[in-house]
């Protein structure tokens, strides 16, 4: 093979792993790419950040803060804080300050689904001991809520479409992130949640499977993260298979 050709198939190669590696990471540092690398062959600190400043200027990679990158064209998740989740938000610190919550919309879902199907339910996640406050301070407050709704509250009484709040419990060790001050879940913690919670049994079975497809495609999911959280939640084996199937 001609000396200009194997310099060209060595550089392909490389490029193909750091591309799928981050591809298959989310997000992922230099540092972590260079020991994925070296793990088949010896590959210089500089050699990785030459193709790593090709790769982004190709924007085939995009660097997303110092050291740290993500396959080009995809988002970081970022919940929208609305204007009732700011309100439910302020009265549960005021009314309850030493408990901790997670909220978002239901609506945070939609772009993701196969099956179009309406959810406006606004929801609130507290420690387990304080579920039961935070759902007597909504409704004093003048919020239709449910706390813990199961499925078949649900499929008998509870239009998904209307503006209600849910009360349930926060798993412990949940990947939250924050936003304009309000504690939020994380595109992964949303992704295992579907897969567990009742109030959930209609994004489960083979809706949860394109969701997470559709989330792979638009958003930096950080695998790790994902996976962590699944086993907590005793549902890494099923993510695992379904990562595989969509090729991650």
């Amino acid at each position: 093979m001609p000396i200009f050709s194997y310099l060209c198939n060595a550089m392909t190669n490389i490029e193909q792993r750091i591309i799928g590696y981050v591809k298959t990471a989310g997000t992922c540092s230099a540092a972590d790419l260079l020991s994925f690398l070296n793990q088949k062959e010896e590959v210089k600190k500089t050699t990785l950040y030459w193709y790593l400043n090709k790769l982004t200027g190709e924007h085939r990679l995009s660097r997303i803060s110092r050291g740290v990158y993500s396959a080009s064209g995809l988002t970081e998740f970022v919940p929208e804080v609305t204007e009732d989740m700011a309100a439910v938000n302020e009265i549960l610190h005021r009314e309850l300050p030493f408990s901790s919550f997670c909220l978002y919309k239901g609506t945070e879902l939609v772009p993701y689904l196969h099956n179009i199907a309406t959810n406006n339910v606004l929801y609130v996640e507290t420690e387990r001991d304080s579920c039961e406050s935070a759902f007597n301070v909504l409704k004093r407050e003048g919020y239709t809520c449910y706390i813990r709704p199961g499925k078949d509250m649900i499929y008998h009484y509870i239009d998904l479409a209307d503006n209600v709040v849910f009360v349930k419990p926060l798993p412990s060790e949940s990947p939250l992130q924050t936003v304009q001050g309000l504690a939020v879940p994380t595109l992964e913690k949303l992704l295992v949640d579907i897969n567990v919670d009742e109030d959930f049994f209609y994004l489960q079975g083979s809706e949860s499977f394109y969701i997470l497809r559709n989330a792979v495609e638009k958003n930096v999911i950080n695998r790790s993260r994902l996976l962590r959280y699944a086993r907590r939640r005793y549902v890494a084996d099923k993510l695992i298979k379904d990562l595989e199937e969509i090729g991650l």
